[in-house]
């Protein structure tokens, strides 16, 4: 059983039941393969890769602009999940301006979550009603060896092969059947290429029958683990050698491309890997149906009821979204709608199950002298699966650390126990020193997508400890808010003692059942101490090198070069200069109040006594030392320290988000009246922070501002605004004795930049038919990684917060 099939049992103390299977099985399937324009797997390892190829025919160079990996530079009008949610489907629109078409995709699954079905309708643009498309789709079976057999061979239980009768040259008049078995998916089927009579295949112009571009096409090969997801460049190679022997054959007569480029069998190879291609003229639809055995006949997905079980589907996301997602004034209108089921379908579009090994380098120590940047030697370690949220699927189809935290606030409420199934997934990655990398590359897939300079992690490298941040925000909306004391948690020995249930209540067993995530907060606590006590041990701050006092919490961020500090997830933004092993960096600082705060609040649940007292003290420090070490008087900000040619402390007053982290990780003093005050001034005025379209990065009085990279020296991240907004929110209602004048200005602030931030992202999504990485800040145009559905996601929190304060 692999380390998901043990969700329920191993932490929760379950053993066999109903709803565990049920939820299990809702989130067997999916588009998981999100660095993909449309790629489907089960979330087990070495199992079935399925995935969506098509390319325009019209002319020759049409082959070479094939689609297959979703990429940045694609010219696409629109390519995201318009409605979707992971147990049950959804639906994809892609607008491909270079192929002159509009794909709908609409995947669905059964209700028992072992079979699915995909109908991918495609319509011509304006202009151009006769266009000629190949659509590929391919699958392949991945297996571990099992055994080896007399003639030493290995061989498996994974199959899959044409379930049909064979055709000469492979090509068939309809759709294309395959059949399978593996150990964990028992037998099933897969039907490809049935559609209506009313598709158009284009006509034969160069009469020969074995590139009639009219009948379906289908070959199979073999090929190894771990090279499934190069199916593009697989298939290119045997068009090559296709196109090739067709110019030995029939020299310089010439063939059009809608026949020079139809698929053949020419090897009539055998194998784990299938190809199936269909050609047509115009508008066309077909289907994919992938049948398990297990699958009851009443829930089986067929073309005739395709239709029926779609619906159903798109009504079930949006009932969940109206009742999850309130979005409240001036968002109320319809005109948001869209908009906002938008970002939450895409968000969980965006869920993406990896597994492999991945590249550490552990001999190389940073040398506290140097900043400069390391050459790195990444030794394969693993493998490891991991289920997680992407940050954007064309540009960072993979796992980052602090973004996920961000990511997973919009699922908290929407869908607890999924939220929950990520974040236990993201905390089975710490290792016996605590760490956990902060990019998750796993595999070579993945590997193929980042560049590599960037593959390899290094344990001296850490990132910011959001996931924390969102699990005790969880722990503490159960125990607060709903439940009262949980500190004796029930263990429930079976699934039978759960009400009957339906398909509606899955996602809600942790918000009814609160014990549950007490049990797991019991089985992880030993390794989420070893995560922050290897972030206090390596990221410590020099203290009596310096004569700064030895009771002081200081840290400073490892690994930092003279222009990038990565671990910081700031990149780019400005930090002391000439770089010093004595800097102090205050965000590390806030980020490790955050640590503290939240093993604190699970100590307490658990009845830890003696380690919540433990904590407070360490907490205490840290709020001490954010005020003494790092507040600037003369600046009215905190700033990271460093020290002078005479080693004496001097503030590095580099100017914008790293200046608001005591305040919008919420580690000030709910009555530091005064110093709120300087920070809501400093956000507010337009020669500062302030924008029409959100908070900038770094000052706009700042040296530093626009220079460089600029990647975090002046744009817009919607992140950060997201959690000013809520800290503006959050020290108006705790600041009882607060100054009306100091009210008001928090509240206006609160009522503008909200506006300013939803606005302009709607704005700019109207436009470009994305969510972007970032926005500039003097013009609010759209800036880096496009469908970025990471945080960027946040504005539907945003969207969902009160009009006023």
């Amino acid at each position: 059983m692999t380390y998901f099939g043990l969700y329920m049992e191993e932490f929760y103390g379950f053993t066999k039941g109903k709803y565990k299977a049920a939820s299990d099985s809702s989130l067997l399937w999916g588009p998981y393969r999100s660095g993909l324009y449309f790629g489907i797997r089960p979330r087990i390892p070495r199992s079935l890769l399925s995935g969506l190829m098509w390319f325009n025919m019209d002319d020759y160079n049409g082959v070479r602009k094939m689609r297959h990996f979703y990429e940045q530079n694609d010219p696409m009008k629109k390519a995201n999940w318009i409605y979707y949610d992971p147990r049950y489907g959804g639906r994809q629109v892609i607008i491909d301006k270079e192929s002159h078409i509009k794909l709908v995709i609409d995947f669905i699954k059964s209700e028992d979550g072992k079979s699915w079905g995909v109908k991918v309708k495609s319509k011509p643009q304006k202009g151009f009603e006769h266009v000629k498309t190949s659509f590929v789709w391919y699958s392949g079976m991945e297996s571990e060896p099992l055994e080896t057999d007399i003639f030493g061979q290995e061989t498996t239980a994974a199959v899959i092969n044409l379930d049909m009768d064979r055709s000469i040259d492979g090509r068939y008049n309809g759709p294309i059947k395959l059949a399978g078995a593996s150990e964990d998916l028992g037998f099933f089927t897969l039907s490809i290429g049935e559609g209506p009579t009313s598709n158009q295949r284009p006509k034969s112009i160069f009469d020969y029958e074995e590139i009639d571009p009219r009948q379906n096409r289908h070959l199979s090969l073999r090929v190894p683990n771990d090279e499934i997801w190069r199916a593009k460049d697989i298939f290119n190679s045997l068009l090559q050698d296709s196109v090739q022997d067709l110019m030995d054959k029939y020299g310089e007569e010439p063939i059009p491309p809608h026949q020079s480029f139809v698929m053949r069998d020419m090897n009539k190879f055998q194998g784990n890997l299938h190809f199936v291609q269909q050609i047509f003229e115009g508008e066309a639809e077909f289907y994919i149906l992938y049948d398990n055995a297990f699958t009851p006949e009443d829930q089986k997905i067929t073309k005739d009821n395709f239709e029926f079980k779609s619906k159903k589907v798109l009504d079930i996301f949006h009932s969940k979204f109206k009742q999850h997602f309130e979005l409240l004034p001036p968002f109320d209108k319809q005109e948001y709608q869209p908009f906002a089921k938008e970002i939450v379908s895409g968000l969980l579009g965006g869920i993406s199950y990896f597994y492999g090994d991945h590249l550490v380098d552990r001999e190389t120590k940073f040398d506290d002298e140097s900043f400069e940047k390391y050459e790195l030697e990444g030794k394969l370690e693993g493998p490891h699966e991991l289920f997680t949220l992407v940050p954007s699927r064309p540009f960072f189809p993979r796992g980052f650390l602090w973004d996920e935290g961000f990511h997973l606030l919009p699922l908290l409420d929407y869908d607890s126990d999924l939220a929950l199934e990520i974040i236990q997934s993201w905390f089975s990655l710490i290792d016996d020193d605590g760490w956990i990398a902060r990019e998750q590359i796993l595999g070579p897939e993945s590997r193929s997508r980042v560049p590599e300079d960037f593959r390899t992690q290094s344990p001296e490298i850490v990132n910011p400890p959001t996931l924390m941040l969102v699990f005790t925000f969880l722990l503490r909306n159960l125990q607060n808010e709903q439940f009262g004391n949980i500190n004796a948690p029930k263990v429930v020995e079976d699934y039978g003692e759960i009400p009957l249930f339906d398909s509606s209540d899955l996602g809600k067993l942790v918000l009814s059942h609160p014990e549950l995530l007490t049990n797991y907060t019991k089985s992880i606590y030993p390794h989420l101490k070893a995560h922050y006590e290897m972030f206090r041990r390596t990221q410590k701050g020099y203290l009596e090198d310096f004569g700064r006092s030895p009771d002081l919490e200081v840290y400073r961020w490892r690994g930092r070069t003279l222009t990038h500090c990565l671990a910081s997830g700031l990149d780019d933004y400005p930090r002391a200069l000439p770089a010093d092993i004595a800097e102090l960096n205050v965000d590390l600082l806030s980020w490790i109040g955050v640590m503290t705060r939240s093993v604190k609040l699970i100590a307490n649940i658990l009845g830890e006594d003696d380690d919540v007292k433990h904590y407070q003290e360490i907490e205490n420090n840290i709020i001490k030392s954010l005020d003494d070490i790092h507040w600037s008087e003369e600046e009215g900000v905190y700033c990271d320290k460093s020290v002078d040619e005479d080693e004496i402390d001097v503030f590095v007053c580099y100017k914008g988000y790293v200046s608001l982290f005591p305040f919008i990780t919420k580690m000030m003093g709910h009555d530091s009246y005064d110093k709120l005050e300087r920070l809501v001034d400093f956000i507010s005025d337009p020669e500062q922070l302030w924008s029409d379209y959100g908070i900038r990065s770094v000052s706009k009085s700042d040296p530093t501002y626009r220079t460089g990279e600029n990647y975090w020296r002046s744009p817009i991240w919607v992140n950060i605004n997201y959690l000013v907004l809520d800290a503006l929110k959050h020290y108006k209602e705790v600041g009882s004795g607060m100054p009306k004048p100091l009210q008001q200005k928090i509240s206006s602030t609160y009522h503008d930049l909200r506006v300013n931030l939803v606005d302009n992202t709607f704005k700019e999504w109207k436009r470009t038919g994305f969510l972007w990485e970032q926005y500039d800040d003097e013009t609010g145009v759209a800036k880096g990684a496009k469908n970025f559905l990471g945080w960027t996601s946040t504005v539907i929190l945003m969207m969902s917060m009160p009009e006023n304060i």
